[in-house]
């Protein structure tokens, strides 16, 4: 794997085309959930579970929802900001989904995509997704699954550059976050050493590269 030399975008390109593309997400989180008031029905069981964790019952709130942790973070800002929770949730899925364009984007770079037309084109590709611009107003874990995993795949992408311990320990933190808002995540986490012995480099050399890499396949589904 070799890094993309070809208009490479400087210091300066990179960061204009951040601050796009987290301007244009979220007014389009804004307009989506101008135009899409009704929630859906599992926004209504998180909102019912904060309620119920911000009242103490826990028992019940496990029971209306049994990986609460999305719920609780809407809770907390609820609370602590004084809105409602399901303001709360729109709030916190607008800070996600824009996350997830920007760590889409750090995610193709780090792989090597450094050039400014594949920078402009990933970004393009990130706010223009349908699947996400469905979903944006929409109250759902998912955009903070993604954000979490999404970073993951970026400190993966650089520990294959710069195998250190920093990178490894953000890999594995990533995917903590991701397993706490998708039980999914468990199976990345899981996988990390698998992970690792992948990206590091030079491990495409050794016979057991391939036979990993179908079992983290495998373990991924």
């Amino acid at each position: 794997m070799t890094r993309n030399a070809s208009d490479p975008a400087s210091r300066q390109f990179v960061w204009a085309i951040f601050g796009f593309g987290v301007i244009v997400s979220v007014l389009l989180s804004i307009w989506s959930i101008a135009i899409d008031s009704v929630i859906n029905n599992d926004g209504i069981e998180y909102v019912r579970a904060a309620e119920l964790l911000s009242s103490g019952d826990w028992q019940a709130a496990f029971t209306v929802y049994k990986w609460p942790f999305y719920p609780w973070l809407m809770m907390w800002v609820g609370d602590t900001v004084g809105i409602s929770y399901e303001t709360a949730g729109h709030a916190l899925n607008t800070l996600f989904f824009t996350l997830v364009v920007v760590f889409f984007v750090s995610a193709v770079r780090a792989f090597g995509g450094r050039s400014r037309s594949i920078t402009w084109i990933a970004m393009l590709i990130a706010l223009a997704h349908p699947v996400f611009n469905e979903y944006r107003a929409f109250l759902i874990r998912d955009p903070g699954y993604l954000a979490a995993y999404l970073l993951a795949v970026c400190c993966l992408a650089q520990y294959r550059w710069q195998p250190c311990v920093r990178y490894r320990l953000a890999v594995i933190g990533c995917l903590v976050a991701a397993a706490l808002f998708r039980i999914e995540g468990l199976v990345f986490l899981v996988s990390t050493p698998i992970l690792f012995a992948l990206a590091r480099p030079g491990s495409a050399r050794y016979p057991y590269h391939w036979p990993a890499l179908l079992f983290s396949a495998l373990l991924a589904f």
